[in-house]
């Protein structure tokens, strides 16, 4: 994003839905300025660059524990 966030949301219609792909910094941002009401984190165990898989693993269950998220992987046979 090349301009400061204020300004941009400041330019959104009332109701604008935003899809912020990204990582904290711009999170952070857009949070700051208090127009985060719904937010979904995807996991995606690859190495970016070489597209090659972080875990030769298959993800077999996932658990809530309160605010925390569990996955649970095994190798695969």
């Amino acid at each position: 994003m090349n301009e400061v966030v204020g300004d941009f949301i400041g330019r959104q219609k009332e109701g604008s839905r935003i899809c912020l792909v990204g990582g904290a910094e711009i999170v952070s941002d857009f949070m700051r300025e208090t127009q985060v009401d719904e937010m979904i984190l995807s996991i995606i165990p690859i190495i970016l660059g070489d597209g090659n898989r972080l875990l030769n693993q298959k993800l077999t269950k996932m658990q809530q524990y309160g605010q925390i998220a569990q996955l649970h992987y095994q190798r695969e046979k």
